[in-house]
């Protein structure tokens, strides 16, 4: 796979030589094509040269299309030069792969490194072929027009849609300008479906760190090409930016520094949980999360069977099962009070047999009746408000959360759940599943970023031989649906679940 990089280039460490050291970090492959030479510093903007259309179009036509994954653009510099992009972009029609813009109207500097009309050109012919635009906030109020203020959500939100509806499938304001007086920064991601918050610390010097917008624009376009979705490309450029400025060096004079990235793991990308953002849907970004939900008294929960009744956790317990869920579907023509008779049932049996008993989805029941927790996905969570979550904690109700990617892990992490839940690990036929299986590896990943600080539930597809090499790779519980309630001997593979925990524990 491959990556094009279109831009200037920067001596002093941004432009295309901050592209291709992302590129390098992450072992992707990549062409790059020169827009502009420029000669800068963290002060001063010395001289931009632009190249001629005919240079530029030779480099372009000399790249083998057949073999891109995904094109980061950034500087540009004049007119000419978008047309002449956009003409590119044209030409490759359907099998043009994802274009992330890096709209570079002015160096950090001062300097302008776009004129007017490239500018009016960019917005004109560029922006409806791009896959996602990441402006400042400096770059938004320029590009959209409005005058921005550092501490209006509601304007910022309002210059984002206006480049949606110039074209852009997807907006990505990064809020290293927006109100940055507070500990925390936010970016603003919008699209055609939904809006979200991606929040992370401050880092000491960070606005000294040249090349942020580079690396994050071009990390963006390396998920990409790697086949993620928009979202979670977003989410993991995000975290790999926050390491390369929590690890910037020292270079040359006057206090520049530039950022410094991990060599990646086999498995994928360097991510440190510390980096990774916090994802919100709410209307306005979030200081923290928006209630404390009390601990697990263990992180090693255990066997988690997931049922869907009362019967079935009389049955279970006695064989030494101290976790379960719950899933109670209204679907099937249950009453309220049905539902509510057993969520009560269900609750004081588990009670009195010290039982872990987390309720799916009906977090009011499981309030009202005392129950250990609820377990929540990711839709179920769309339906809950600030003031609902602090219900929930303020009642004592402990909070698990379904997640099945970078994205949905951003989002739960926000909420500092009691537990997460991590799937499919492998295929399931118990429930429709839309995510590529994690697999073993991917769990791994999880522990090594989160296994300290969280109580981690795998699920999807888990026999007795997958549990066995899922505890042992640190994984304190592992769920399951059909592998026991449908099984030809569920007391047998109860114990068979409950034999592999033991072993996993000595």
């Amino acid at each position: 796979m491959s990556v094009l990089l279109i831009g200037g280039t920067d001596p002093n460490g941004a432009g295309l030589q901050a592209d291709w050291y992302v590129l390098q970090a992450l072992g992707l492959q990549g062409h790059s094509v020169v827009t502009a030479a420029t000669a800068q510093q963290n002060t001063t903007v010395l001289q931009t040269g632009v190249l001629p259309p005919v240079q530029l179009r030779a480099q372009l036509d000399s790249i083998d299309p057949q073999g891109l994954c995904a094109i980061k653009i950034g500087m540009l510099g004049d007119a000419p030069t978008v047309h002449a992009v956009a003409d590119y972009l044209e030409a490759l029609g359907t099998h043009c792969p994802p274009v992330v813009l890096d709209p570079v109207l002015a160096a950090s500097a001062g300097g302008k490194l776009l004129t007017d009309t490239g500018r009016m050109a960019l917005l004109e012919r560029l922006l409806p072929l791009v896959t996602l635009i990441t402006p400042n906030t400096d770059e938004l109020a320029r590009l959209s027009g409005l005058a921005l203020t550092a501490m209006d959500i509601h304007k910022l939100q309002q210059a984002a849609q206006q480049l949606r509806e110039h074209g852009a499938a997807a907006v990505l304001v990064k809020g290293g300008h927006f109100q940055p007086q507070t500990p925390f920064s936010h970016d603003f991601f919008l699209d055609a479906h939904s809006a979200c918050w991606l929040s992370g610390p401050r880092w000491l010097h960070g606005e000294r760190v040249r090349g942020t917008g580079c690396l994050f624009a071009t990390a963006v376009a390396s998920a990409l090409a790697q086949g993620r979705v928009l979202i979670d490309a977003v989410v993991l450029a995000r975290t790999l930016t926050s390491q390369g400025i929590r690890h910037s060096r020292p270079f040359g004079q006057g206090g520049t520094r530039l950022p410094v990235l991990p060599s990646p793991p086999a498995s994928g990308w360097p991510l440190a949980r510390e980096d990774y953002p916090r994802l919100s849907r709410f209307p306005e970004p979030l200081p923290g999360p928006p209630a404390s939900f009390p601990r697990c008294e263990t992180r090693q929960l255990g066997v988690y069977p997931v049922v869907d009744s009362v019967d079935w956790i009389r049955r279970l317990v006695p064989l030494g099962i101290k976790t379960i869920q719950l899933r109670l579907k209204t679907e099937s023509g249950m009453t309220a009070e049905r539902l509510g008779a057993m969520i009560r049932e269900a609750a004081t049996y588990c009670r009195t047999q010290q039982v872990r008993l987390f309720v799916n989805d009906h977090w009011q029941l499981a309030l009202q009746h005392q129950a250990y927790g609820v377990h929540l996905g990711q839709e179920d969570l769309n339906r809950l408000s600030v003031a609902d979550l602090q219900t929930l904690a303020a009642g004592g109700c402990r909070l698990g959360v379904s997640t099945h990617s970078p994205a949905e892990m951003a989002r739960a992490l926000a909420l500092e759940p009691s537990y997460l839940a991590i799937g499919p690990v492998f295929a399931t036929t118990s429930k429709y599943m839309p995510w590529i299986p994690q697999g073993l590896d991917g769990v791994k990943h999880w522990v090594r970023l989160l296994g300290e600080h969280y109580p981690l539930v795998a699920i999807g597809g888990i026999d007795h031989e997958r549990a066995r090499h899922l505890f042992a790779a640190g994984v304190g519980s592992v769920a399951m649906i059909s592998a026991i309630t449908q099984a030809a001997d569920y007391r047998a593979s109860t114990r068979a679940f409950l034999t592999a925990h033991v072993a996993a524990a000595q």
